[in-house]
């Protein structure tokens, strides 16, 4: 089962179950790639909506010993188990956030996004392919491919 299916069905259920929470929304980090994911939900949150007009804000949590880096425009409070990093104050070099600001900033100045992640750790285009990248020969390799001449 697609966790990145299951996981927003189950952030929705219980956000319409408990009518005193909101979904945190962001887009996800993907230092490979160094692009953001489009903007998705990645936690609930007790309490009422706060707005989503707030100054990118970095969140990054651990977990399994893997961490994972968030931008969000949701304005705080957010839950305790996120380190929250505004973007002044990213300024180590080993710092994730450095490279998710810089990942946000050209999202907000191309409109382009990592590519969907499939099913086997590969994106919808191939390993590595940009999605919609048909490649330069227009699949005509195999025999029989090439159109018909008269």
């Amino acid at each position: 089962m697609r966790w990145n299916v299951v996981f927003p069905a189950f952030l929705l259920a219980a956000a319409c179950d408990e009518p005193n929470v909101h979904i945190l929304t962001a887009l996800v980090y993907e230092p490979a790639g160094a692009c953001v994911t489009a903007s998705q939900g990645v936690d609930v949150v007790n309490g009422p909506s706060t707005g989503d007009n707030c100054n990118p804000t970095c969140l990054t949590i651990a977990s399994s010993g893997t961490t994972s880096v968030y931008v969000t425009t949701i304005c705080p409070p957010f839950p305790l188990d996120y380190a929250v990093e505004a973007e002044d104050a990213a300024t180590d070099a080993g710092d994730p956030c450095i490279g998710a600001f810089a990942a946000y900033a050209d999202f907000l100045d191309s409109g382009v996004n990592c590519p969907p992640i499939t099913d086997d750790g590969g994106d919808e285009a191939g390993e590595g392919g940009m999605v919609g990248d048909a490649g330069a020969d227009g699949g005509t390799d195999a025999a029989g491919d090439a159109p018909a001449t008269d």
